[in-house]
């Protein structure tokens, strides 16, 4: 049975906006039920379990004490307070897309709150890494994430240490890496402050958004081993997928944890001899890349990043990495 999303509001035109949105959208796992008037709502209420309540009218959260809801979100006309005080407060005037962005980034954390303490053994660890960075390279790790986000519950984390807007619907600015990072070196119980900084596009989470490129490099192999081991046993991510284009101890030793890896290679003649010598040195600290886990994908050098805002995911779907990586997905 699907989740229902209910919104409530007086105004008819706001409301069916939000009919609208969602018979376009196919892939949103809620049932929407739209109200312009209390009593139907409330009496809706009574019967039917609701994930999720949208309204815009506060003098009904005294109506809504011991409801059937699970959680509440309320519609603000000032976005600053929607911003600052509270993410369970979102601004009213905007794209219902962009309410919805904003209402399932923190739906998403709050559930994965919620599953703190779940045990998982079946998390699996996929790398995806090259000594070179490029567009196509990003691109790729995305598609694949997003790909394997709509066949498991996965999550994404580009250790990019210099993190750019390839894609719109990704937001880097917040700094979430940089202070998840400080958090691991200072703690040992790391998820709960990973579930709380993570965001969310389509059905995929992500953790992005790097202060300095110094703080990637500040990792330590202690660092990984504790990071990863930790995500293994206390998440409940079926898939966990890491991308990142710099060599360090801490990167090294997130190969060897990985259960897969692809190396991404662009056909040039530069980067096979950075690669070869890249799996040289590999070798030397006993990391041996003929093992079955590791991949090697060849990419296409292609560059569609031309503006700052970045693509959108259609565009990203019209792109040789998206069809590299979904031939990936395809091979498993």
């Amino acid at each position: 049975m699907e989740k229902i999303l209910a919104v409530y509001d007086t105004d008819i035109e706001y409301a069916t906006r939000f009919m609208e949105y969602f018979k376009k959208k196919k892939n949103i796992d809620f049932e929407i039920s739209a109200f312009t008037k209390k009593e139907s709502l409330l009496d809706f209420l009574k019967l039917h379990r609701t994930e999720i309540l949208l309204f815009s009218d506060e003098m009904i959260i005294d109506d809504l004490a011991g409801s059937n809801v699970r959680y509440l979100y309320q519609l603000v006309e000032n976005p600053r307070k929607a911003k600052e005080e509270d993410p369970t407060q979102i601004y009213k005037y905007q794209a219902v897309s962009q309410v919805m962005a904003e209402i399932m980034t923190d739906y998403i954390r709050r559930e994965n709150i919620q599953a703190v303490n779940t045990v998982s053994d079946k998390a699996e660890i996929i790398s995806i890494c090259s000594p070179i960075p490029s567009s196509s390279k990003s691109y790729f790790a995305w598609s694949l994430a997003i790909m394997r986000s709509h066949q498991s519950k996965v999550l994404h984390i580009p250790l990019e240490i210099f993190p750019i807007r390839l894609l719109s619907q990704i937001d880097n600015s917040n700094q979430a890496l940089s202070e998840f990072i400080y958090y691991l070196k200072e703690n040992s119980n790391i998820i709960q402050c990973l579930n709380t900084l993570l965001s969310i596009t389509d059905k995929l989470s992500y953790l992005s958004g790097i202060s300095h490129g110094f703080d990637l490099a500040a990792l330590s192999k202690e660092d990984m081993i504790h990071w990863v081991e930790e995500m293994k046993l206390h998440t409940d991510y079926q898939t966990i997928i890491f991308s990142f284009s710099c060599y360090t101890e801490a990167m090294a030793e997130l190969l060897r944890q990985s259960d897969k890896v692809y190396m991404t290679i662009e056909e040039t003649a530069y980067e096979k001899s950075v690669h070869m010598e890249w799996e040289q040195q590999l070798e030397q600290i006993g990391i041996h890349t003929d093992q079955d886990k590791f991949i090697k994908v060849y990419m296409q050098n292609t560059d569609m990043s031309t503006a700052i805002t970045g693509i959108s995911l259609l565009e990203l779907q019209k792109t040789a990495a998206w069809n590299t990586a979904m031939q990936q997905v395809r091979e498993g």
